[in-house]
């Protein structure tokens, strides 16, 4: 399974802590490597000075055997880990210090100097083979070292070296993305403010850009294509909405002409369908020009508004209209004032837009409730047929109608109602069952 990063941070500290991980080993290597060739190249020193004094301090004793004698002052001298070998031709020992680390046999014997290394069962060996002529024969002086003495420390240097290396680097390497982690952090600042910014956009702050030269220069052309695309909204959004505002504003005159010219028409029944097809067309038209009031309007949702009064006028209002068709309503409300946060006259229309749709949906010798209580919550409620199963969530769509064949309905004033408590920052729910329906606001209490 192949990991991909989701932020644009985790996917730089990632491949930079690759990258940083490889250099720090590839470092370490290169200072072991150098550390070693330096530590190689010593040893073969400290032996050719070994064969070489031991070379200058032949002796030979009373009886005529040779022997290696005391070293001068200032020689380096064989410690423990070193052993001194001469040999002839034939591979065997004429004298020596130290103890024999290594078969003779195994020791190279060339005209020239040479180092080696052996190994054996206990330990690993270094040499170096000096050629010399002892009485015109050839013979052979050779440093020898035991790589496994506890004297000899240069493999627990290097070992120490790569332990505690990596005990230097790994947290220095956990430093570092930490502050690239605060450097990216910090030079994405830009990048996350204008994502802030963007956020915010909405169709009360149309003008909202990105600020294009606050941006990195990798980022700034996606921020340049944004604006240009959100240009494009905004015109389209706003060619959307004046074509509504307009195709309604200029539709008004034409419907008042038809409504009078309907009072001419002789036949009363057919003069009543026109009254009441052009009062339906006017409250359609009357609708759109409210939506394109709160799509277009700056307006201040943050007024004191004292949701009880507001109600009480409500149900005065829509009074008469009940008692025509024979509905009873009523206002459930205490009598002191429930001050919220709105704008008075749309939280009007919210109400108008329910009471209209609770009296419309609901047949006569029904009753219809406005409550308010003192957390600032505005219902109302009607004991109707109900809302049918699975148009709960339709029934704020714009232009939605249950029944499309009825024609007194717009399928606007629910969508109003929903678009005034988006703006007034809450939202408007429904519960509804048979006999009973109940449309419910929650605003902001004061």
């Amino acid at each position: 399974m192949r990991f991909r990063a989701r932020s644009l941070l985790s996917r730089i500290l990632w491949l930079h802590g690759i990258a940083v991980l490889v250099t720090a080993v590839a470092v370490s290597a290169g200072v072991y490597l150098f550390l070693d060739t330096t530590a190689d190249r010593f040893q073969r020193e400290i032996l050719r000075e070994h064969a070489e004094a031991a070379a200058k301090r032949l002796t030979r004793t009373a009886d005529g055997r040779l022997e290696l004698g005391p070293l001068r002052p200032g020689s380096p001298a064989p410690s423990r880990p070193f052993s001194v070998i001469l040999i002839d031709a034939a591979g065997l020992e004429i004298a020596s210090t130290g103890t024999r680390v290594t078969p003779l046999a195994r020791i190279p014997r060339q005209a020239n100097p040479v180092y080696f290394t052996r190994q054996s069962r206990a330990a690993i060996y270094s040499g170096y083979s000096l050629p010399i002529r002892r009485d015109g024969s050839p013979a052979w002086l050779v440093a020898i070292q035991n790589l496994e003495h506890p004297d000899y420390i240069v493999d627990d240097i290097l070992r120490q070296f790569l332990v505690y290396g990596g005990a230097i680097v790994l947290p220095l390497l956990l430093l570092l993305l930490a502050a690239d982690a605060w450097i990216i952090r910090r030079a994405l600042r830009p990048v996350r403010d204008a994502s802030a910014l963007v956020r915010t956009l909405g169709p009360k702050q149309l003008d909202v850009r990105v600020p294009e030269a606050d941006l990195p220069r990798e980022v700034r052309p996606l921020a340049e294509a944004m604006n240009a695309a959100l240009d494009r909204v905004v015109e389209g959004y706003q060619t959307q909405r004046d074509f509504i505002a307009d195709a309604a504003h200029e539709l008004r005159t034409p419907i008042a002409l038809a409504r009078m010219r309907a009072e001419e028409v002789a036949d009363e029944a057919l003069r009543k369908r026109l009254k009441s097809d052009l009062d339906h067309f006017g409250r359609t038209v009357g609708q759109l020009l409210e939506i394109a009031e709160l799509d277009g309007a700056a307006l201040d949702f943050d007024d004191c508004v004292d949701l009880r009064r507001v109600a009480a006028e409500a149900a005065s209002a829509f009074a008469p209209l009940a008692f025509q068709r024979r509905q009873g309503i009523a206002l459930v409300a205490g009598d002191d004032p429930v001050w919220v946060r709105g704008h008075a006259e749309m939280i009007a229309r919210v109400l108008k837009a329910l009471t209209e749709n609770a009296i419309a949906h609901t047949p006569p010798g029904t009753a219809i409730e406005i409550s308010v209580t003192p957390d600032g919550t505005l219902a109302v409620t009607d004991d109707g047929p109900g809302i049918g199963e699975g148009d709960e969530a339709l029934i704020f769509r714009r232009f939605w109608r249950r029944d499309r064949s009825a024609g007194h309905s717009s399928g606007l004033g629910l969508a109003i109602v929903a678009r005034i408590a988006e703006a007034h920052g809450t939202n408007v729910s429904v519960r509804s069952r048979k006999g009973e329906t109940r449309f419910e606001i929650r605003f902001k209490p004061i």
